[in-house]
């Protein structure tokens, strides 16, 4: 029989995966918010809801549920409100989401007034100073030096070169470019530890919430900065409250919330990712530890392969079914290149924030940092070059990914599982 205990989890389990297939069906019975006529000229009229992507030839702008890839000048921003005219068409991204994009139509920025507080000037405000930071970065640091840190601090992935994107991606280290988690601990360890200096710790709690508030909003408020953003002030409320902190149920009732807001943000890959990654860290992680505790052991490998081997093994079935394949070789590169990552961040905050007011010790600051980031491109680079690291699985059904999560969940609950109580890198 069952101890009360687990069946509280199994309830809890099962309530959850309720909320997922009300979802589901909401989302088949829905009839979209918006058409667009596919093929023929169309005028549209939106504002940009997102910091758009450069490269050299052309930038890559999002208004709302419409893509649209434009001449790289003149350039545009977030917040500018602009008529497109020209052919849309629409493409599906999986199998529950879609989005119509244009490629080079004509684009004219409408002039307006507006207030000068406002949210949107706020997120726009963050963004220039984002802008700014990058600009100082890439004077500091060469190619792709300069974009690995700015990914790994900001989450930029802007100008970042193709082959070495591509390297990335063929290695399975391409989250570590995106502000997840760990950026967001990082940020609050920070602000914490130098409030509680000048500040009652309930006061230095909020000044750590609206630290993660800024940060979200800066790197662009994608669905991992989110997710942890949340995740970390639902566990302050739960301090001052005096409340034991559970991650697992924090992250559940994380995602429930990131889900009434906006439902079908369960259909966004970067939520997806990023809920199994961090689940995977917290449950799969402390059995890994027992299970394989031998490769636990292997002099400063062993962490970062169970902690790598534990988020992508939560991971697998989405990478699967979106992207038809998936690298053996990603635990042992990110083992070879996540001890980096903290040292990445601090000195990348600190070159960041020195750049505005020294140049020359931004300057000695980076090169410093230079051989970490260079290691970090040397190892992505000679994995990524190489053929047989990838195993190509063509279109995988999404019964597939359910089955495998199902097991996956019986596996856990016989063996008894717990939630890893160290949140550091959720």
């Amino acid at each position: 029989m069952f101890s009360r205990k687990l069946k509280m989890r199994l309830r809890f389990i099962s309530l959850f995966f309720l909320l997922f297939l009300c979802l589901y069906l909401f989302r088949l019975t829905q009839t979209p918010r918006y058409f667009i006529a596919e093929g023929k000229p169309v005028k549209i009229v939106g504002r940009v809801t997102n910091q758009p992507y450069f490269n050299d030839s052309y930038q890559i702008i999002k208004l709302g549920p419409v893509l649209i890839l434009a001449q790289r000048f003149p350039g545009y921003f977030y917040g500018d409100k602009v008529e497109v005219f020209g052919k849309f068409q629409k493409e599906v991204i999986n199998p529950f989401k879609s989005q119509y994009m244009s490629f080079f139509p004509t684009i004219r920025l409408l002039k307006e007034e507006e207030s000068l507080i406002s949210k949107t000037n706020f997120k726009k405000f963050l963004l220039k100073t984002r802008g700014q930071i990058e600009e100082k970065i890439k004077r500091l640091l060469p190619e792709p030096q300069s974009s690995l840190l700015l990914g790994v601090v900001l989450g930029v992935k802007t100008q970042m070169p193709e082959d070495f994107w591509q390297h990335l991606r063929k290695t399975g280290t391409l989250h570590l470019v995106v502000a997840s988690g760990q950026n967001v601990v990082m940020v609050v360890g920070f602000l914490m530890n130098i409030s509680v200096w000048f500040l009652k710790r309930r006061w230095a709690i909020l000044v750590a919430v609206l630290g993660i508030v800024v940060y979200v909003l800066m790197v662009g408020a994608e669905a991992p900065a989110v997710r942890a953003g949340l995740m970390a002030t639902m566990i302050f409320i739960g301090q001052l409250l005096g409340r034991e902190v559970n991650p697992g149920k924090f992250l559940c009732l994380t995602a429930m919330v990131m889900l009434l807001i906006c439902p079908l943000i369960l259909f966004d890959i970067g939520f997806q990712l990023s809920f199994a990654a961090t689940a995977g860290l917290l449950w799969l992680h402390p059995l890994l530890l027992t299970k394989l505790s031998a490769l636990g052991k292997i002099p400063v490998l062993g962490e970062g392969l169970l902690v790598t081997l534990a988020a992508q093994l939560a991971a697998l079935p989405i990478l699967l079914v979106n992207f038809g394949q998936f690298s053996w070789l990603s635990p042992l590169v990110n083992a070879l290149v996540l001890p980096l990552i903290p040292l990445l961040m601090v000195f990348g905050f600190i070159i960041a924030g020195l750049s505005f007011f020294s140049s020359f010790l931004a300057q000695l600051l980076s090169w410093f940092v230079w051989p970490f980031l260079s290691w970090f491109v040397k190892v992505v680079e000679f994995f990524g070059g190489l053929s047989w690291t990838n195993w190509e699985m063509g279109e995988i059904s999404c019964w597939w990914a359910v089955l495998y999560y199902l097991i996956l969940l019986i596996f856990l609950i016989k063996a008894g599982f717990k939630p890893n109580e160290r949140t550091g890198n959720s």
